[in-house]
């Protein structure tokens, strides 16, 4: 199961441009790194449950918690 979206996902998902999807994925990721500094990132990549929470106004479930422990 993937934990990340990358470009291609996030054009499946928003139907946006390849470069659009570029912008929003650093944008995203300029708020995740301010939200939570100490979290390693993967350059290229957002996590899928802060791009639903943003994008999508998801809240993080448990699960996703619970798999992380």
């Amino acid at each position: 199961m993937k934990d990340y979206y990358g470009v291609k996902d996030v054009q499946a998902v928003t139907g946006a441009s390849k470069s659009l999807a570029y912008e929003i994925i650093r944008k995203l990721k300029e708020s995740f790194e301010k939200k939570y500094p100490e979290a390693i990132q993967i350059q290229g990549k957002i996590p899928i449950w802060y791009f639903e929470e943003i994008m999508m106004n998801k809240k993080k479930d448990d699960s996703y918690e619970k798999k992380e422990n």
